[in-house]
């Protein structure tokens, strides 16, 4: 309300409070209704169980297990890396052993195929000491069509005479869907005009041969025959298979 103020000449003057004072205490009677708002508000979350604090240490709590948590994935990270290091150190390992063992058989079946190999020119098996084919191999060669044939002659060492001759081979296959005898004549890369093998040997020789085989030639078997001055010759017929070198 504004105050009247008497003059001295009998007339009053009209005195306003100031505007701001109004303004405080509107403000303060705002900010006083948010506040008992937010105390009640509080004090219902309370009384349905809620609590501030406990939340708080929840959160903290929380917050702890989730770093627990990190630090042990992180552990069976780490350990799952290193299992798998070592399976794979002992995969390598295993597969030296599989391969060193795979080695040492390999050895143990050429030792033993040359063991069969001379005891068989010491002594034979079926008690004949003369000449015979020991072994025949068809080898691949370096370019298609390419082969080479390799041959092992013996006679056992009960017989001390130089046996020599020659080794006549043919060829067995199909061409145009017929039957066909191919001579080495006209196979052989290199070696004589009527392709024989000659030999001189004691003991045991081994005889190799390369071939390249004819467009449309397929070979079915190779006919081996030994001949020699002083003996019938020795004749034998193989499947044609193509073997590893070793």
């Amino acid at each position: 309300m504004p105050d009247f103020v008497p003059l001295r000449t009998g007339a009053f003057v009209i005195r306003q409070h100031p505007t701001w004072r109004r303004r405080a205490v509107l403000i303060g009677g705002v900010l006083g209704g948010l506040i008992a708002f937010y105390l009640m508000y509080e004090w219902g979350r309370f009384e349905g169980g809620y609590s501030k604090f406990a939340e708080i240490q929840q959160r903290r709590e929380l917050n702890a297990k989730i770093e627990t948590l990190q630090d042990e994935n992180e552990k069976l990270r780490v350990a799952v890396a290193a299992a798998e290091l070592d399976r794979k150190v002992e995969n390598k390992a295993y597969a030296d052993v599989e391969k060193n063992l795979a080695d040492l058989q390999a050895q143990v079946l050429k030792h033993r195929e040359q063991l069969t190999f001379y005891r068989g020119i010491v002594s034979p098996e079926d008690g004949i000491g003369g000449l015979r084919i020991q072994r025949f191999q068809v080898l691949p060669g370096a370019a298609e069509h390419h082969f080479r044939l390799r041959l092992v002659l013996v006679q056992s060492m009960r017989q001390e005479n130089v046996v020599s001759g020659s080794v006549v081979v043919q060829l067995e296959g199909v061409r145009d869907n017929k039957p066909v005898q191919l001579p080495l004549s006209q196979a052989a890369e290199t070696g004589r005009a009527d392709g024989q093998l000659p030999f001189q040997f004691r003991y045991f020789q081994n005889l190799e041969q390369d071939i390249v085989l004819p467009d449309g030639f397929e070979p079915r078997a190779v006919t081996v025959e030994v001949r020699t001055a002083r003996m019938d010759p020795v004749r034998e017929s193989y499947p044609w298979q193509v073997q590893a070198e070793g």
